[in-house]
């Protein structure tokens, strides 16, 4: 009965979340994506670190940290304490990447490379945040083969759009292209500047 109960609220929580027409936003800036290459170009085979939920994917999912607690090349994990949330040596090299994170003036918790190879798939599922956080995309390199599904809808991004996706809702992903697909995903939190950056999108 406790299970029903669980499932139940879930799935008033997921429609809530629909409802507030803000799970997916495109955010009403973009970047070169020719310079997003050129610095993704810049990451060495030694800084990818397979993604730690393996039972959550099948093939090859990869992350290089660019910011992380204490600047390290191999801690992929959040920050607790944003404060400690520092470069690695990987964004260091990176001067496009140092750039575009300029531009987005939000305190950060993790900065990392998320690589999706090809034929590889990122399960369903829904991830833990708070109703202060929140997670940005900028796809750096992707096909028109990739299917990402946001509660049920397909959410097609551009390489060098913005998003903010609501990742508290069930979402998977498959890259059926013969190309990798790589994002570069921004765990921050909530400010002025990004609610005014809601509101922007919204009337566009």
């Amino acid at each position: 009965m406790r299970q029903v109960v669980q499932t139940f609220l879930l799935v008033i929580r997921n429609v809530s979340l629909i409802e507030s027409r803000q799970m997916k936003v495109q955010l009403p800036f973009e970047f070169n994506a020719e310079r997003l290459l050129a610095d993704l170009n810049k990451v060495h085979d030694e800084d990818w670190i397979a993604h730690y939920n393996p039972g959550d994917y099948e093939g090859s999912w990869q992350i290089a940290a660019l910011m992380s607690p204490a600047g390290s090349q191999t801690n992929i994990w959040s920050c607790s304490i944003p404060e400690i949330c520092s470069p690695t040596p990987l964004l260091n090299r990176c001067e496009y990447f140092q750039s575009v994170l300029s531009q987005i003036p939000v305190t950060k918790s993790s900065v990392r490379l998320m690589k999706l190879d090809a034929g590889a798939i990122i399960k369903e599922h829904s991830d833990s945040f708070g109703d202060n956080e929140i997670r940005i995309h900028i796809p750096v390199t992707t096909n028109p083969e990739v299917e990402f599904a946001l509660a049920g809808e397909r959410v097609e991004m551009a390489a060098g759009s913005c998003w903010f996706l609501d990742f508290r809702l069930p979402h998977s992903v498959v890259n059926h292209g013969t190309g990798s697909r790589t994002h570069l995903v921004i765990d921050a939190y909530r400010n002025d500047w990004f609610n005014e950056q809601l509101g922007l999108a919204k009337k566009s």
